[in-house]
């Protein structure tokens, strides 16, 4: 099966500021990161949740962002330093011959995982790691674009985590979206 993968480019669509009245930030994720977490956006894209996370937790927190597209990574330090949090953030670059999670193990509370896991062709490793990196009682927050993500292949992909070791602790709404919240 062929890897699909969402083309650098699009990255500018999905930093569009008219997302907010789908996808706010503040709304979405406000109620999980408080200041001083430390928080990881695993396909963070050019940051369109990062910064708002970033902010969220604050001159005592740290945000880890992930990403397999350098360009991507890019434009997301850009967007930090000119938004002046730089300082909490940092983007790791995924590559197939490298761990770029095992320093994480154990110590993040909040993990954000959007729109992503389908363009993950082995999803056992992936929520794998993602478990290793939380701490005891650490939270996934795991959303899929309704649609282009069927809810059956939403739910095998909640079977997984479920296998690695997560607990589901609620099922929510926003529009056009799947979304479980997920606990260690």
């Amino acid at each position: 099966m062929k890897r699909r993968v969402c083309p650098w480019w699009l990255g500018y669509v999905l930093i569009n500021p008219i997302r907010k009245y789908r996808h706010n930030p503040d709304k979405i994720l406000g109620q999980y990161i408080n200041p001083g977490m430390k928080a990881v956006d695993f396909g963070s894209a050019m940051g369109y949740f990062s910064l708002p996370m970033a902010s969220m937790v604050g001159d005592a927190g740290k945000v880890y962002c992930f990403d397999i597209q350098k360009k991507m990574l890019e434009k997301l330090e850009k967007r930090a330093i000119d938004a002046g949090l730089d300082h909490l953030i940092e983007s790791r670059l995924i590559e197939e011959d490298k761990n770029v999670y095992a320093d994480l193990n154990g110590t993040i509370d909040f993990i954000l995982l959007c729109a992503v896991a389908h363009e993950i062709p082995d999803k056992v490793s992936l929520f794998s790691n993602l478990y290793s990196m939380l701490k005891k009682d650490g939270m996934l927050l795991f959303m899929e674009p309704a649609g282009h993500v069927s809810v059956n292949d939403f739910r095998n992909s909640i079977i997984i985590a479920e296998k690695a070791g997560f607990r589901k602790i609620d099922m929510l709404q926003i529009r056009k979206t799947l979304k479980v919240l997920l606990r260690k």
